[in-house]
């Protein structure tokens, strides 16, 4: 969350009325991504919310990382039995919410993530947003369809946060992760306040995150890809040489020409993957280092509100 403090009120109620007759307990651990806004000083808690706590990042990371640092945050911890990961705006509803816990519930050994079947966003993003499923896709055969929202059984979070690509792009993470996932179609809801901070630019840089997952899927399918094409560029080259010896057209310095361009583009497929060869295995000797290391250095401030002692009610650690 970002400067979102009136939409987190609102989600801990909405909470409270979808889960208030559910045999269970609540808690909320709120990222802050350095909010230029301080946190409240209270917060009114109800059940099943038995608590809240606000991490206040040093910097702002942007919501994959902070979302790693969320989950690092609770890997240790031995009283949960299921994850979520939302949005704390309201356009991750925990009406849906509801739905994918009881499928979780009766697949425990499944993570369930929200597919959007309805978005609520402008033409403009929704086209975007199609255009980077489709670049993903294409670029690592992987079918990308949902955000952060989803619901995880707990033994999972150790094994994310503790891949380095996590940093990067959570959903793809999940993907990579080769973890057992269902998909529950879901509609997008509308913020509770304040308006989005998703634009073009922030969704091109999620998109390329989400892509660096995969980077080695990637690179290989760039090295077949040039492989064909410099193919084609010999075969191309042939042609030309053979029409040139075997035809009496005179079409003066064509052969040349075409032969001068495909040799250039022959030359730039070998540079672009000898290039690509060199920075995939530079980046494999680099040591990677995952949340679960170093997580807990970006959080400034830790703030718990406590429905049972309303003595720790803003209880700074």
């Amino acid at each position: 969350m970002y400067n979102d403090w009136e939409s987190l009120q609102v989600l801990l109620t909405e909470l409270v009325a979808c889960f208030r007759e559910r045999d269970c307990t609540i808690s909320v651990i709120a990222v802050d991504d350095c909010s230029s806004e301080r946190a409240p000083s209270k917060m009114g808690l109800f059940p099943p919310i038995v608590s809240v706590s606000i991490l206040r990042l040093s910097v702002n990371m942007g919501h994959q990382r902070a979302i790693a640092v969320g989950l690092a945050s609770i890997a240790m911890r031995k009283d949960i039995d299921v994850v979520a990961v939302m949005d704390s705006d309201g356009e991750d509803r925990p009406e849906e919410l509801v739905r994918l816990i009881d499928s979780v519930t009766k697949n425990p050994k499944l993570a369930v993530v929200a597919q959007r079947a309805k978005r609520s966003e402008g033409r403009g993003f929704r086209l975007g947003y199609r255009v980077y499923t489709g670049l993903f896709r294409l670029s690592t055969g992987q079918r990308i369809d949902f955000g952060n929202f989803c619901v995880l059984p707990f033994e999972y979070v150790a094994q994310l946060i503790n891949r380095p690509e996590i940093w990067n792009n959570f959903a793809a993470t999940l993907i990579r992760s080769r973890i057992p996932m269902a998909r529950i179609p879901t509609a997008r809801g509308l913020r509770y306040a304040g308006q989005s901070k998703m634009n073009l630019i922030s969704l091109v840089t999620h998109g390329l995150g989400a892509m660096s997952v995969f980077s080695e899927v990637i690179f290989v399918r760039i090295l077949f890809g040039s492989a064909l094409l410099l193919g084609l560029v010999t075969i191309g080259a042939f042609a030309v040489l053979l029409i040139k010896m075997s035809s009496d057209a005179a079409i003066p310095g064509w052969t040349t020409n075409v032969l001068g361009f495909l040799v250039v583009v022959g030359l730039q497929t070998v540079m672009m993957a000898v290039m690509m060869a060199f920075l995939l295995l530079n980046n494999r000797t680099a040591i990677q280092i995952a949340p679960l290391e170093t997580a807990a250095s970006y959080v400034c401030e830790k703030k718990i509100f406590s429905a049972t002692h309303a003595s720790e009610q803003g209880a700074e650690i």
